[in-house]
């Protein structure tokens, strides 16, 4: 009796339901693992208290404080948790997982789509979660559900994209430890020297031009727009411009990277 290795599915819609069942794969481990859940829904709690009460309180008026904060550390907690999207892959590769899926009649991006997919549902009840204590800090939401949908959204998408580049960062890096370095060396000057937590006003030149420049800004003055009101449909669409290219970059990276990790 022989036996033939099933037909490999192809197509977009393929690789999508592929990386969809992987997805869930990754988010079982969840029921088992409290410590990690806990993890997902401390990191906004200790943010906001942080930013809001330390950094904040001496700054002016506390309702203008929390208003401009809290998206803010939104969409800090939101791309600091993209990290983790390449160290779990360096993770899974180091312990053999992917030679498993490499012996599946699956699409190559189909791990890496699953990978992902996974750390932006976990991600969701982050986001969540922020808006939560933020509202339980005095934040609230002036636009109505489609803003706030609409916030989510946009956030979602720079998080997707900058996955993508954690991704590549996981599949290049020699070590879990390398890659979580060069990530956090990247995304700490977009976030702490963006117009997240402080407005330009008053800065140096050089760094009123980086803030300027850089999408994060955009994405934090988005939010604010979305979910305070007074928003600049230009913060959208640059926002939407960075993550397009990001995507444009990355994607291609990280399935040339992986292809080469698991052949």
């Amino acid at each position: 009796m022989t036996f033939t290795q099933p037909a490999v599915r192809r197509g977009p819609s393929a690789a999508l339901s592929q990386g969809l069942v992987l997805a869930w794969r990754s988010l079982i481990p969840l029921r088992n693992s409290p410590g990690q859940l806990v993890g997902l829904l401390v990191q906004p709690v200790f943010m906001i208290v942080v930013f809001v009460y330390l950094f904040g309180g001496a700054t002016g008026d506390r309702a203008d404080v929390v208003a401009y904060m809290v998206p803010g550390v939104l969409v800090q907690v939101s791309l600091i948790a993209t990290i983790g999207t390449g160290m779990n892959l360096a993770t899974d590769i180091g312990n053999g997982v992917f030679d498993r899926f490499r012996t599946l009649p699956i699409a190559r991006s189909a791990p890496l789509t699953g990978r992902i997919l996974a750390d932006l549902a976990a991600l969701l009840i982050t986001i969540v979660t922020s808006l939560v204590v933020g509202y339980a800090v005095g934040f609230r939401v002036t636009t109505g559900p489609l803003g706030v949908l609409g916030a989510i959204g946009l956030v979602l998408l720079m998080a997707l994209a900058l996955s993508w580049g954690s991704a590549w960062l996981g599949l290049v890096a020699k070590t879990v430890s390398s890659m979580q370095g060069m990530a956090t060396a990247v995304l700490l000057p977009l976030t702490f020297g963006s117009s997240a937590f402080v407005p330009a006003t008053g800065m140096p030149g050089w760094l009123v031009w980086w803030m300027g420049v850089n999408p994060v800004s955009h994405l934090a003055s988005a939010l604010r727009g979305l979910l305070g009101g007074g928003l600049r449909v230009a913060d959208v669409w640059i926002t939407h411009g960075w993550t397009a290219a990001l995507m444009a970059l990355f994607v291609p990276l990280a399935v040339r990277a992986y292809a080469r990790r698991v052949r």
